[in-house]
């Protein structure tokens, strides 16, 4: 009798002294949009958002993708793995390439449906789409002004207040899946709605890197996000129980 009174005392002691349970988790975020966003000058105007195959080449193609993060409202993010299939790479490189830099974008955009296609009101190398804006931005962040104003170059890779992932380069190798590791930071940023994407770029054109969209179905972009949320303990609500059960036992 006396151990068990003695267990009991040490549970009421950790309540005392913990107020919250921290629980690690892992939460699968579906894709919800992504396009490449192409600076070729005949391309500035073209919307991608309906292809399969998305290339990351330099300025003229920009790789971004949107997950649904609402499942993590309320959670503390403690990093997130990213995994993407390479489908072909050509160009400079040959069956691996690894200068790519990954960052979110500090801008809303509007995916569309299109396939090289000229658009208005989906998002392109110059134009977030819909009514989120003239240009991607008002300023010039990047120092690269190809066309005389505000491209999407000037919202990602640290530019007008989007976040580089502190590991910025990784390999890619064709016909494999490669793991991307982001940072608490990152991801808690779209979580929180600051940030609007994950933007997979290069600063020199030459390579050619084709990641597949979301649109093949055995290859689709897949978010799986590490976390830490606390849950709240009634400490109050626990004490009176364990007391009502060392009384029960008197």
């Amino acid at each position: 009798m006396i151990a068990r009174i003695f267990s009991y005392l040490l549970i009421v002691t950790l309540f005392l002294a913990v107020e919250s349970i921290v629980s690690a988790d892992d939460v699968e975020c579906p894709i919800i949009a992504d396009t490449v966003l192409c600076g070729h000058s005949s391309e500035k105007d073209m919307n991608c958002g309906g292809r399969g195959i998305l290339r990351v080449k330099g300025y003229q193609g920009v790789v971004v993708y949107r997950f649904d993060m609402s499942a993590l409202e309320g959670q503390r993010i403690e990093g997130a793995t990213l995994s993407l299939y390479c489908v072909s790479i050509s160009g400079d490189a040959v069956g691996k390439s690894f200068s790519e830099g990954i960052s979110t974008i500090a801008h809303d955009w509007v995916e569309g449906t299109g396939d090289y296609t000229v658009s208005d009101d989906s998002a392109t190398f110059l134009w977030p789409g819909g009514d989120l804006g003239d240009t991607w931005g008002k300023d010039e962040n990047d120092g690269q002004s190809r066309y005389g104003q505000v491209d999407v170059l000037d919202v990602i890779n640290g530019n007008g207040g989007s976040i580089v992932n502190s590991q910025p380069i990784w390999d890619f190798v064709v016909t494999e899946w490669t793991d991307i590791e982001l940072d608490a930071e990152l991801v808690q940023s779209l979580v929180d709605g600051e940030q609007y994407g994950i933007v997979i770029w290069r600063d020199t054109v030459g390579v050619n890197l084709d990641l597949a969209a979301r649109e093949q179905e055995m290859f689709v972009p897949k978010l799986i996000v590490h976390t830490g949320f606390s849950r709240t303990v009634d400490v109050s609500g626990k004490l009176v129980s364990t007391w009502g059960t060392l009384k029960a036992m008197r």
